[in-house]
C-alpha cells in the first residue's frame, strides 16, 4: 500500500488550498505521487516545498523526478528516506526519524506491545476511566488547545497554528479526532489525531497528574489504535523521535518502528547552480 504521510495527503492539500497556498499534486509513473506547495515570500518570490515526498518511487525514479521539476523559485525538500538521492542539493538540516505504527488485528497488536507498555495498559483498563472519541470542534475542545499551548510554552516546542488545525477540521469533516480520558471529575487527558486514509497522525497530547497516575495516555492510544484499524487505516504516524527519552520510549513500545527520514535539502535556481557548481556536491557538509 502506498505510504501516505500527512504532508503528502489529499486532506493536507485540501487544507492548504483553503488557506490560499498553491498546491500541485503530481502523479508519477504507475503509483508514485508528490505534493508540492508554493508560497510567495516578500522580496524573494515563490518558494516551493516538498515535505516527506515523493512517495511510491524507487530511489532512481525519485532522483529523475526531482531533477526534472521545472519550478519558479528555489525548492526545499524534506526527504522521506535516507535513500533519496540528493545530488545537486544543499543540506539544510540533518535527518530525523519518526515512529510508524502498523495497524493490524487487535490481538496481534497487543502481542507486539512492550511488556511494560502492556502492563500499563492492563492497569488502565482496570480503572474507572471513560474514553471518548469525537470529531474536533474549536469551541467544544478549547480546553485541549489551551492546555497544549501551555505545554508548548513550558516545554519549548512549536506545533501547528490553530488556524491550520481549524481549517483541516473544516475542510476534512470528521477527520480530526479528539480522544478524551475522563474520570468522575471530568477530563484528565486528551489526544488529537488527524486522519488521512490510509494513514493517520498523532498530533496533540496533553495530560494531568491524575492522567499520568491512571495511565490515561496508554489507554487512549490503545483505543485509538483499535478504532483506526476497524475503519481500514493501515498506519499511525506517531511523529518525530526527538525526545524527551520517555516520550520516545512510549511511542516505540507500542510496536512502532523507527523510520529514518532523509533530512532537509535546498535546490537553488538553475542560474545559481551554474554559477556555483561546487555546491552541488553535498558530501561532507555539516549542517
Amino acid at each position: 500500500m502506498l505510504p501516505n504521510p500527512l504532508p503528502q495527503s489529499d486532506a493536507y492539500a485540501n487544507t492548504l488550498r483553503a488557506l490560499g497556498t498553491r498546491v500541485r499534486t503530481d502523479a508519477i509513473g504507475h503509483q508514485g505521487r508528490c505534493l508540492i506547495q508554493t508560497r510567495h515570500i516578500p522580496l524573494i518570490g515563490p518558494v516551493n516545498l516538498i515535505s516527506r515526498g515523493p512517495v511510491g518511487l524507487a530511489a532512481a525514479d525519485e532522483a529523475a523526478y526531482l531533477h526534472s521539476l521545472d519550478l519558479r523559485g528555489p525548492l526545499i525538500v524534506n526527504t522521506n528516506s535516507p535513500e533519496t538521492p540528493t545530488d545537486g542539493l544543499i543540506r539544510l538540516s540533518r535527518p530525523k526519524s519518526v515512529a510508524l505504527l502498523p495497524l493490524c488485528e487487535p490481538r496481534r497488536m497487543r502481542k507486539t506491545l512492550h511488556p511494560s507498555w502492556r502492563g500499563a495498559l492492563n492497569k488502565a483498563e482496570k480503572g474507572d476511566l471513560r474514553i471518548t472519541n469525537t470529531a474536533y470542534h474549536p469551541t467544544h475542545h478549547a480546553w485541549l488547545i489551551q492546555a497544549e499551548r501551555a505545554q508548548q510554552k513550558s516545554q519549548g516546542y512549536r506545533n501547528w497554528p490553530i488556524r491550520l488545525l481549524d481549517t483541516f477540521a473544516r475542510e476534512n469533516p470528521g477527520q480530526a479526532r479528539v480522544i478524551t480520558a475522563q474520570n468522575s471529575d471530568g477530563p484528565i487527558a486528551g489526544m488529537l489525531i488527524l486522519c488521512h486514509r490510509p494513514w493517520s497522525t498523532y498530533h496533540i497530547a496533553v495530560t494531568t497528574k491524575a492522567g499520568r497516575a491512571a495511565n490515561a495516555h496508554t489507554l487512549m492510544l490503545w483505543k485509538t489504535m483499535i478504532w483506526l484499524q476497524a475503519r481500514g487505516y493501515s498506519t499511525l504516524d506517531l511523529g518525530l523521535l526527538t525526545g524527551p527519552d520517555g516520550l520516545d520510549r512510549f511511542k516505540l513500545r507500542t510496536g512502532a518502528h523507527r523510520h529514518h527520514l532523509g533530512g532537509t535539502w535546498l535546490r537553488l535556481l538553475p542560474a545559481f547552480r551554474r554559477q556555483f557548481p561546487s555546491i552541488q556536491m553535498p558530501s561532507g557538509q555539516k549542517a
